[in-house]
């Protein structure tokens, strides 16, 4: 049996599974986790519990535990909020989180894709949430598509599932991990994830984006770990720097190119009046030399 924390206390049982209105989301088919939508306290949330054969083998419960403690510690806008540690009636112990109305972003690329603006202004986002996890010594170690989630009122970021994530003040779950599309090279190779793994991550998210953020994904999947980007923050200042220019100051730019190209002409076809004495005095020096 898995020791309570002396800091978030002990699980509180729900009195009864029906009154909470639980459906199945989703059920991984190699994982050993559930996910369950429910209500509690006029509140919609979302329950992750160990799915059956899993709930009492004491290695996948402090898992999940070791999973709620590091998302409890969590307060950001842009990362799922992790509400509470629970029992649930027919499945056991569970992280009880807000519940997100929204999609994944592989599935919000599929309409978002060609809109550069607001797939930097999400990319922003993610590095915020990123930023801010790496300076509370937290590594995600799964970052990808399916674990970030984009609000649909306001596109709003929330990154999600912090089954493999580390940090230090927790003893379990140094071993590598991640997914083969998405892993960077340092941990498909066996060895320890950092802040630079994310970003190698986030790189190959950035990739499905379009060509506008080529340049910087390239910077952040190098093979080479110290020759990444050192931080979020670093990512989110080269994104900024892709905004792009307002149609009207296009426009500007445009007429502006326009009229000083016609002034060129202008001026490169007119005769200076000075010079056009001296050629008119000439040509009187040559008209009266033939009559003569």
């Amino acid at each position: 049996m898995i020791q309570s924390s002396g800091f978030f206390g002990p699980a509180a049982p729900l009195p009864d599974t029906g009154s909470y209105g639980l459906e199945c989301l989703h059920e991984s088919g190699n994982g050993h986790c559930i996910l369950l939508k429910g209500h509690r306290n006029d509140r919609i949330v979302v329950y992750k519990a160990l799915k059956e054969g899993f709930r009492d083998d004491p290695v996948h419960q402090r898992m999940l535990r070791r999973e709620y403690e590091i998302g409890a510690s969590l307060k950001h806008p842009g990362i799922c909020e992790v509400l509470s540690w629970t029992t649930l009636p027919q499945y056991g112990d569970s992280i009880e989180m807000e519940w997100i109305d929204g999609c994944s972003l592989d599935q919000w690329l599929a309409s978002y894709r060609k809109d550069t603006d607001l797939c930097r202004r999400v990319l922003s986002d993610i590095c915020d949430a990123l930023g801010y996890l790496h300076r509370k010594q937290v590594v995600h170690k799964d970052l990808k598509p399916e674990n970030i989630l984009v609000t649909r009122l306001g596109n709003h970021v929330k990154i999600i599932d912090f089954g493999l994530s580390d940090t230090d003040s927790i003893l379990t779950g140094k071993e590598p991990g991640g997914t083969r599309n998405y892993a960077s090279p340092e941990v498909l190779a066996g060895g320890a994830a950092d802040e630079r793994s994310d970003i190698y991550s986030l790189g190959r998210i950035m990739e499905a984006m379009g060509p506008a953020f080529k340049k910087i994904a390239r910077k952040c999947t190098r093979t080479d770990a110290s020759r990444r980007y050192a931080s979020a923050e670093e990512i989110k200042r080269d994104l900024e720097s892709l905004k792009q220019v307002p149609k009207w100051m296009i426009v500007l730019i445009f007429g502006f190119l326009l009229v000083s190209a016609v002034f060129a002409v202008v001026l490169l076809t007119r005769k200076d009046p000075v010079e056009q004495l001296f050629l008119d005095a000439v040509e009187e020096v040559r008209q009266a030399a033939s009559q003569s």
